[in-house]
């Protein structure tokens, strides 16, 4: 693709999620779009139809980094030859979240944005779906082969509810990481994320109280 298409393409993206900087989504306008990314609306109609059909683009290709990301993270699951207990799986995040959080932080920008309440609450829908799918692939690595019919006919606590308050507590981490971007180091996030996966919020609250001794 020609160097000042590319340029453009990320002038228009850009600019529109900065525009979300202070506007909801439902109040940005084409307008908005190109006097953030200061082109013409010839030139951003040479490219998209309209806001929509950039926001598209600009989530698919989040999704589709993501999701890449994740996949080459998984990897480092694939090596283990046990099931890990508590503690290595903490350690784990250090790798097992590495691409993820690195594509994360170059894309902090548009993904709190969109995440946030000026984002697109679809978007948010589609990453916990990611985490989702992303969720079930893991377990066999983390916890080994469940079998979640029988668990949940023995277990007072269906397996459903687990999964929801796993994943919503990284995608909330991430959320939180974005909102405050200047306030943690990726380091300081993998670490965050192992704690999070393995400790109770009554731990965590005994983690954080320890600093202040």
């Amino acid at each position: 693709m020609d160097i000042r298409k590319i340029n453009t393409l990320n002038r228009i993206k850009e600019g529109f999620i900065t525009v979300l900087d202070t506007k909801k989504l439902s109040e940005c306008t084409t307008n908005d779009i190109v006097d953030s990314a200061e082109i013409s609306k010839k030139t951003f109609y040479n490219y998209y139809q309209n806001k929509q059909d950039l926001l598209r683009e600009i989530e698919n290709d989040l999704l589709e980094g993501l999701k890449e990301a994740l996949v080459i993270d998984r990897e480092k699951l694939k090596g283990i030859k046990h099931l890990p207990g508590a503690d290595e799986i903490k350690g784990l995040a250090e790798v097992a979240f590495n691409h993820t959080l690195a594509f994360c932080n170059e894309n902090k920008h548009a993904l709190s944005n969109l995440l946030s309440s000026n984002g697109d609450m679809q978007f948010y829908q589609m990453i916990v779906e990611l985490a989702n799918a992303e969720f079930d692939v893991r377990v066999p690595y983390l916890f080994g082969d469940i079998n979640i019919k029988e668990a949940n006919v023995k277990s007072p606590l269906p397996f459903s509810f687990i999964k929801t308050l796993y994943i919503n507590t990284i995608v909330n981490l991430l959320m939180l990481w974005g909102a405050t971007p200047d306030s943690l180091s990726i380091n300081e996030i993998k670490s965050i994320a192992g704690l999070v996966q393995t400790k109770s919020p009554v731990e965590l609250i005994q983690i954080y109280k320890s600093y202040l001794n």
